[in-house]
């Protein structure tokens, strides 16, 4: 899908470590514990994803994807561990939160779009607003995405006039804008219908295909099947199985796991 011809990409821009076989990673968990109360939701979580890699968070509800997601992008403090992003140590309680945060850009299930702002400028907001862009530079770069997922005929529109999915994709094009160095998304399909799951999941393909660092959490088991190079499955706020989607989908012979494969096609 990615035009091979356009060298400017939705996400990342190009590395120069692209195709090196050494790196660092792009963001690594070491022992995330997180606890409401006597309730402890994360139970030690290690993992590390490389650049460019896409990395599938899966497992039944209850099981601390989305608090793992809410920890990550410091939403919720941790309990005990530490959160790499690159070599910053971002679960530091000395580190500016804020610009940690702007290293990460994240996309919820809900769009969160401003309903009185047009698709640009809710495109262009924290560009300006938080990163101190010039208006030129922030409208020239959302101008090339929102051509980019076909939505530059809608610029002026506000959310109430989209489509949902086209609301999911406006709101992706938001958390690209600034060239984050990972990208969180976080159930992104469950509040669309079942008829726009397809085009944003489409662009997150492009996504990858462009070499975006991702961690995703999501029930859309097929496409976490055919797109994520690595599944982390969670169960009861442990790390139960990681690997390729073949071996943790297809072969895994632990009966739990097996069992809630088999409530999904892929």
């Amino acid at each position: 899908m990615s035009d091979s011809s356009t060298p400017t990409s939705l996400g990342q821009q190009p590395s120069a470590h692209m195709g090196s076989s050494v790196a660092n990673p792009v963001l690594r968990l070491d022992g995330i514990r997180k606890s409401y109360g006597e309730t402890e939701v994360l139970k030690g979580i290690s993992f590390d994803i490389q650049p460019h890699e896409v990395v599938a968070l899966l497992g039944p509800s209850g099981s601390g994807k989305s608090t793992l997601m809410r920890c990550v992008n410091l939403l919720e403090r941790v309990n005990d561990g530490q959160i790499w992003l690159g070599d910053t140590d971002i679960t530091d309680p000395r580190i500016n939160q804020d610009k940690a945060r702007s290293r990460i850009g994240v996309v919820f299930q809900q769009f969160n779009l401003f309903p009185h702002m047009s698709v640009m400028r809710n495109v262009t907001l924290a560009a300006i607003k938080v990163h101190h862009w010039q208006k030129d530079r922030a409208y020239e770069r959302a101008t090339e995405l929102l051509e980019r997922i076909g939505m530059q005929a809608k610029a002026d529109a506000y959310p109430d006039q989209l489509s949902g999915g086209q609301q999911q994709r406006v709101a992706i094009a938001r958390a690209l804008m600034t060239n984050p160095e990972l990208l969180l998304l976080d159930e992104i399909t469950s509040a669309l219908d079942p008829m726009l799951v397809g085009e944003v999941l489409d662009m997150v393909t492009e996504l990858k295909e462009q070499g975006t660092t991702i961690l995703m959490a999501t029930h859309e088991m097929s496409f976490a099947h055919e797109a994520a190079d690595r599944i982390v499955l969670l169960r009861n706020g442990v790390i139960a199985e990681q690997g390729t989607p073949h071996e943790v989908m297809d072969e895994s012979q632990n009966p739990l796991t097996k069992e809630f494969f088999s409530h999904f096609r892929h």
